[in-house]
């Protein structure tokens, strides 16, 4: 992992992506200190290498050149920073996935207008 976010705050983020995870604040600990602390279950997991992810992601061919991508996605949608990223466009036959599964759902905002705002 290559990306880090401070925030105005100082709170550092594991990269843009992740605004509600916070790892530390700079203005009580060196960056140094909370970037390389593998204590955090998460930033162990961003870091390790091949990383642990699931489903699909798991047995994708193209693993190697995106890493799963940034896991905020999964963690967002499923509470499991490690399950199958919900918006990779490739199909079960490019990524070379054994058998074809239900992906996840994915269904965009849509702002709901009321009876009023028409």
């Amino acid at each position: 992992m290559n990306i880090a976010n401070i925030d105005n705050l100082g709170n550092v983020h594991p990269d843009t992506f992740w605004w509600h995870y916070n790892l530390g604040n700079v203005r009580k600990r060196a960056f140094s200190e909370i970037w390389q602390d593998m204590s955090d279950p998460l930033m162990a997991g961003l870091k390790a290498r091949p990383r642990k992810v699931k489903g699909r992601c798991g047995e994708c061919s193209y693993f190697d050149i995106c890493g799963g991508n940034t896991r905020v996605r999964a963690y967002q949608l499923t509470g499991d920073p490690w399950a199958e990223d919900p918006a990779c466009y490739l199909n079960d036959d490019e990524i070379g996935a054994r058998e074809s599964r239900p992906r996840l759902s994915v269904t965009p905002y849509t702002r709901q207008r009321s009876a009023n705002s028409l």
